[in-house]
């Protein structure tokens, strides 16, 4: 953990900031200095172990992750979108609860 990080404030945002990283990396992105964005108090592959023990323990489904990459890689959680389909609202906000609880858990949030 860094000394010298910028606090998240929410799921939503961590989760923001991580897709925006894995879009970064494909576009080239070899270490963290190369990162242009805030310095965290976690890493890509620490958000990534979340998601992965959340799938483990079937607290999120495929459809959960779909809605979630989908919405992270616009920025734009999908209950301000009006293209956004209600079932994609729900399964938007099932998932940030849960990433939530490991967030804070982490002391990510």
């Amino acid at each position: 953990m860094r000394n010298d990080y910028e606090p998240f404030d929410n799921a939503e945002q961590v989760w923001f900031w991580f897709c925006g990283c894995l879009i970064a990396r494909d576009s080239g992105l070899r270490s963290c200095n190369d990162y242009k964005g805030k310095p965290r108090n976690c890493e890509v592959t620490d958000i990534y172990r979340i998601i992965k023990r959340m799938r483990y323990n079937r607290q999120i489904t495929n459809r959960h992750l779909r809605v979630m990459f989908k919405w992270g890689n616009w920025e734009c959680p999908p209950y301000y979108d009006s293209r956004a389909k209600r079932s994609e609202i729900r399964l938007w906000d099932e998932s940030l609860r849960v990433l939530e609880i490991y967030l804070r858990e982490k002391g990510i949030i």
